[in-house]
């Protein structure tokens, strides 16, 4: 997650007015030593999008290895959270719907997923981690009553955490996380090498995104499927936003096959395929976790802070940055229809014989 400057300048406004307040609060709890408790439950919170919690499956796995005795508690949003039990992220698993996530300023949204988080202090949490640094999840955290919390301090808040980091804007979400778990000299657990691509599977197709403004036209989803028809299987993943695609190209009867199924199916599904192709969503980021290489279509947001980490992964973005005059401060949906099917497919192309070669 990146903060805009006026988000970053407001939140630690506020973070200064509330401060008085919560620092009087943690006079009264009790300090702690990392290495003088025996950590047994472990605190994460990702609640939110889907693509956000696969990043940081690695992580996941890496403070199990350094605590293998521990209970991991993950607090995820709710569409993550059958998909977080499926790949076995956690001993346990919540999800939840914060408001701050769903541009909710119900009062009384506020104060049910305060409670929540209070009713998550009969876990007794040693360890606490929040990798984002908004100042709204650190109070979440904060409420947990955990012994001991490690955190970034991006839009303020330093007193909801024991232990508190300043955050590089410019680091990847995975390189951010295991910065903070170094921090208590938990390493990434190498993983052996996964990457594997079907010969004789399908180039899967993912349309859809969390916001539209990432996503090609169906016209131009209709063309590069034209395009790859010539030479390759395609499947395209059926989803909600992209109804007119899908009936458009069933009406053509092209020789594609078509996947409709929840997060887990899909899961399973592009474990024995190609390669998959989409923009800035989820997808990508599961088909690394599975294996399979990405190419993946960026518009006018930075692909160096939320690409696929996926070795044999290829990022398209447009030729320059974004000078058109946008109203969304971080996408354009000019600059991501200035990549053209035709220079998608050429790059499927090549980089579909260059795994070939390699896998």
């Amino acid at each position: 997650m990146v903060y805009k400057s006026n988000y970053i300048f407001w939140g630690k406004l506020f973070s200064m007015i509330i401060a008085p307040y919560f620092k009087f609060l943690n006079l009264f709890r009790k300090k702690y030593n990392l290495k003088l408790i025996d950590i047994k439950t472990i605190l994460v919170t990702e609640y939110h999008r889907i693509g956000d919690v696969i990043i940081i499956a690695p992580i996941l796995r890496s403070i199990k290895s350094k605590f293998p005795n521990a209970d991991i508690v993950l607090i995820c949003n709710e569409s993550s959270k059958e998909l977080a039990e499926e790949l076995k992220l956690a001993d346990k698993v919540y999800g939840i719907s914060v408001p701050w996530t769903n541009w909710s300023w119900s009062f009384l949204e506020w104060c049910k997923i305060r409670n929540f988080s209070k009713t998550l202090q009969s876990l007794d949490i040693d360890l606490a981690i929040d990798f984002k640094g908004d100042l709204r999840n650190s109070w979440f955290l904060w409420n947990t009553h955990p012994k001991l919390s490690f955190g970034y301090n991006a839009t303020g808040g330093d007193y909801f955490f024991t232990n508190v980091y300043t955050m590089n804007q410019n680091d990847h979400q995975y390189s951010r996380a295991s910065k903070l778990i170094k921090e208590f000299d938990c390493r990434i657990k190498r993983e052996k090498n996964k990457y594997h691509s079907a010969l004789n599977g399908f180039i899967v197709i993912h349309p859809g995104a969390s916001d539209l403004m990432r996503s090609w036209s169906d016209t131009y989803w209709e063309e590069l499927v034209s395009l790859l028809i010539r030479r390759f299987k395609v499947s395209i993943v059926v989803t909600k936003d992209f109804s007119d695609l899908i009936s458009n190209l069933k009406m053509k009867k092209l020789d594609i096959e078509y996947f409709e199924g929840s997060l887990v199916s899909f899961y399973k599904y592009i474990s024995n395929q190609k390669c998959l192709i989409a923009t800035d969503s989820m997808a990508g980021h599961l088909a690394s976790y599975v294996g399979i290489p990405v190419i993946t279509i960026y518009g006018s947001q930075n692909p160096d802070l939320t690409k696929p980490k996926n070795e044999y992964g290829k990022v398209i973005k447009p030729d320059k940055q974004c000078d058109h005059n946008r109203k969304h401060w971080r996408l354009c949906k000019l600059c991501i229809e200035s990549i053209s099917p035709k220079r998608v497919y050429d790059t499927v192309l090549k980089h579909v014989l260059y795994i070939e070669r390699n896998l």
